[in-house]
């Protein structure tokens, strides 16, 4: 009897100092996989949807001007199905006031997504049922064959239960980064050399009509809003900026995301489209850096009217008193530091250069 105890401790000592090596040295990181790192009950705010969340929304810059913490859920291409699980993860590792989804995925087809956009927010999340579930629900809408022919693991479900199957060969691709840790950078924010640069664009004006959701969408949406109100959560949807005029044929359009925003209306949700804001506009001149995404600069603007928003609405709280806040501070610092070496402009005097200008 000693002997087959000691082999189940031994079995689950090994499975999870497997587990933990393979997270760190295999696994892509990802703001998704940072927010794992976070400590339990730290966030008071987690951020839902695609790239545009963890690209537009300054998580240091809001905590330094207001207080809040926030993290990300997110990731290139959520798909929409994905939502409701990672909502269920967040109230399993953090106690947020808030849930701010953004609103674009659900204005998509499903043979927009690939395999790559699945793992994105799968591979992150920690093994469990509702990983399980999760996968589960994206595949009774995305058929990986038919949307990405170029796919490795396909429908094939194993793949996605247990990430190693797809990265056990990756170990050749190791490089510095994988030694990081949890070290989360900028908490998650993306702040790269290239969101810097402006990529022109024409200024567009929102339409008022329609138009039909893909198929079983809507019903993806009335199961997110049954859950979000069968636990008493509150939860905020937004439409970012983009530059609508030159999106491929398969992204979100407007005349989808107001069928989107007439759905959550007509549910008493609260919902913010920042394209059709009189107090908030962001010039296409100089304020994206590609189609899809708004720049660094265009990032301080959005992260300072929403951040007040937020604390005007919504009563967070405020840590910056706190010690155990302190990587949150250092974090804020880093990023100045990083604005100093690409911009060359002190970026404290930036920010209050915008507030003076905004409000």
């Amino acid at each position: 009897m000693k002997k087959l105890i000691k082999s189940i401790v031994f079995i689950l000592i090994f499975i999870f100092i497997f587990n933990k090596v393979f997270n760190v040295l295999w696994l892509p990181k990802n703001s998704t996989s940072y927010f794992y790192s976070e400590p339990k009950k730290s966030l008071d705010v987690v951020y839902f949807g695609a790239s545009n969340a963890y690209i537009h929304f300054n998580t240091t810059l809001a905590y330094k001007q207001y207080g809040f913490t926030t993290g990300f859920l997110s990731s290139g291409n959520q798909p929409p199905m994905m939502i409701k699980y990672l909502i269920k993860d967040a109230q399993k590792y953090q106690n947020p006031k808030l849930y701010i989804i953004d609103i674009n995925q659900f204005a998509k087809d499903f043979d927009f997504y690939e395999e790559g956009d699945i793992r994105n927010s799968v591979d992150a999340m920690k093994f469990s049922k509702n990983r399980i579930d999760a996968i589960n629900e994206v595949f009774k809408y995305i058929n990986i064959e038919k949307s990405d022919p170029n796919s490795t693991s396909g429908n094939n479900k194993i793949n996605y239960y247990f990430s190693f199957f797809k990265y056990h060969n990756s170990w050749k691709n190791i490089s510095s980064i994988n030694f990081m840790g949890d070290n989360n950078l900028y908490k998650s924010f993306y702040a790269e050399p290239y969101t810097f640069t402006i990529e022109q664009h024409a200024e567009y004006n929102w339409p008022n009509t329609r138009e039909p959701l893909a198929e079983g969408m809507e019903k993806i949406l009335m199961d997110l809003f049954s859950y979000i109100n069968k636990n008493n959560l509150n939860v905020l949807f937004v439409v970012p900026n983009k530059a609508w005029s030159d999106l491929k044929i398969y992204d979100a359009t407007p005349t989808k995301l107001n069928t989107v925003i007439d759905i959550l209306q007509e549910n008493n949700f609260d919902v913010i489209n920042f394209n059709t804001l009189n107090d908030f506009k962001i010039d296409l001149n100089d304020g994206v850096y590609n189609r899809g995404h708004i720049n660094f600069y265009s990032s301080i603007k959005y992260t300072l009217y929403f951040s007040k928003y937020l604390c005007e609405n919504y009563n967070l709280p405020d840590h910056r008193n706190d010690k155990k806040y302190q990587s949150w501070d250092q974090e804020y610092i880093r990023l100045k530091e990083l604005f100093l070496r690409l911009d060359g402009r002190d970026y404290e005097e930036v920010v209050n250069s915008y507030k003076d200008e905004m409000f």
